[in-house]
């Protein structure tokens, strides 16, 4: 039955079927946090709560996946028995860690196998219940550490949460489908009350600013189906783009770049309006006693926009993700010793938690290679007296700004085509064109940081000291 107004409505937008179902599935977390706000739910026991986000949950996941919903119930039913039976252990959480990426991996590889081109399908979800699942194994396993870590305190865990509970974090409407991360401890103190109007005791005051989150996202969405239509990932695979120059396709690049993620911007403000609407994004208060609403935020809009490095931008995109990866991964690698390989092995998990297609792992390992070039501009530029003071002169700045910001988008934008065309004959075929520009770039610039470091040596390297300790390593990733 719903296919009968899907496949027109598709048609008027210019999207995909999936894409559509997965648009008016965001969009309904809306009328969903109204019914949630009413007095017919809001001030209910937490169990009639859990029952609801799962109900609802497990009707958006119907409705955009069909049957392929028995995935996430047995995953999550699976994870539930593990806690009840060694829950608190480091068993425990190794064990859901392994068991949950495999079952995802195995799910990206049946897919995969079937014949199917990418498209949006169950796994999508699964990979934010991935996540979500084997951070609650970790935060039950934090809390019963003696003491606690300070790092660790505000998401441990010192009981396992019951069956209703876990599957009402899990499907949650506001971030079961495409995200945020948001922790155990957080989603309890939400259903508990915690985040209510202090004076009513009511449904928190956050029409505003959900209202603001969802007009962005709208307007993200529609400049990706406007300027989609002209420079899509079809186009980039053309002849009319091949026979281009090499400048010119670097500046399609740049505009096909920031179109491609807007579509995943559009996405996360529209889950994030809903998650404010409901309340679950509180995050204290500001300087002037008044509640923020950016406890969820997956995208920092304005640090993005303004932002002119690759650290901007990897520090306001996909962010909530990112803190997982360093929470879960990154900071529990220290017995490495070295924090340049933990970075790795991080980027490593991200790319296969996104998918088996080398299109992923070309995408983070030149990530991987940017930010440490970036890194080493950055050192080469402080330590040699006359670079420092020319690129701090006041009146270059505003020359230095775009610049950079030319550079960090051209880059990002080159990194983007492995993970939106994901196959090796799609994105090869597209660097080739671009003569590998991308991969140029930085060997050029590595390279002449590092004559420049040996022509100029620091005070330590010249009285003959050299520093044992690991470079600082950035700890926040990209994704989708």
């Amino acid at each position: 039955m719903s296919g009968s107004f899907i496949a027109p409505l598709a048609t008027v937008l210019g999207a995909s079927e999936s894409g559509t179902r997965l648009l008016l599935s965001l969009l309904s977390g809306y009328p969903l946090a109204l019914l949630y706000r009413s007095s017919l739910l809001y001030n209910q026991p937490p169990a009639v709560k859990h029952v609801y986000f799962i109900m609802t949950g497990l009707l958006q996941c119907w409705f955009n996946f069909g049957t392929d919903v028995y995935h996430s119930m047995f995953n999550i039913t699976f994870i539930y028995i593990l806690l009840r039976v060694a829950g608190g252990t480091k068993f425990s959480a190794v064990f859901a860690f392994f068991f949950n990426l495999t079952y995802l991996v195995v799910g990206y590889y049946y897919e995969v196998v079937s014949g199917k081109e990418y498209n949006i399908s169950w796994t999508m979800p699964h990979c934010v219940l991935t996540l979500r699942l084997t951070a609650v194994a970790f935060d039950l396993y934090d809390g019963h550490k003696t003491p606690i870590p300070p790092a660790y305190k505000e998401t441990a865990l010192t009981k396992a949460p019951s069956l209703l509970e876990l599957f009402g974090q899990c499907y949650f409407f506001g971030g079961f489908l495409v995200g945020p991360q948001y922790s155990m401890r957080r989603y309890m103190n939400f259903v508990n009350g915690e985040y209510s109007d202090p004076k009513t005791k009511g449904p928190p005051n956050t029409v505003m600013p959900a209202l603001e989150r969802f007009l962005l996202g709208i307007a993200y969405i529609g400049a990706y189906q406007a300027v989609y239509i002209f420079v899509s990932d079809e186009f980039l695979q053309s002849e009319a783009f091949q026979e281009r120059g090499l400048l010119l396709k670097c500046v399609l690049l740049i505009i096909w770049g920031k179109t491609c993620l807007h579509k995943y911007i559009g996405s996360w403000l529209l889950t994030e309006g809903a998650i404010i609407f409901c309340g679950l994004s509180y995050n204290n208060l500001d300087e002037n006693k008044q509640p923020l609403w950016d406890g969820c935020t997956n995208v920092r809009v304005k640090l993005l926009e303004t932002g002119c490095t690759l650290q901007h931008a990897i520090r306001s995109f996909n962010c909530n993700t990112n803190l997982w990866m360093a929470q879960y991964i990154f900071k529990r690698l220290r017995f490495l010793g070295n924090k340049l390989v933990s970075q790795a092995v991080t980027l490593f998990y991200l790319a296969i938690w996104h998918g088996q297609d080398t299109g992923y792992f070309i995408n983070f390992f030149l990530e991987f290679i940017y930010t440490m070039c970036e890194r080493q501009i950055a050192s080469t530029v402080e330590r040699i007296g006359p670079l420092r003071q020319f690129f701090g002169i006041p009146a270059l700045q505003p020359v230095l700004f775009v610049v950079k910001k030319i550079y960090s988008t051209f880059l990002l934008s080159f990194a983007l085509v492995g993970f939106s065309l994901l196959q090796y004959s799609k994105w090869n075929g597209v660097y080739a064109s671009l003569h590998y520009v991308g991969f140029v770039i930085p060997a050029l610039l590595l390279s002449a940081c590092t004559f420049l470091q040996f022509m100029f040596p620091s005070k330590s390297e010249h009285n003959g000291v050299t520093s044992s300790s690991p470079s600082k390593s950035q700890t926040s990733q990209k994704s989708d």
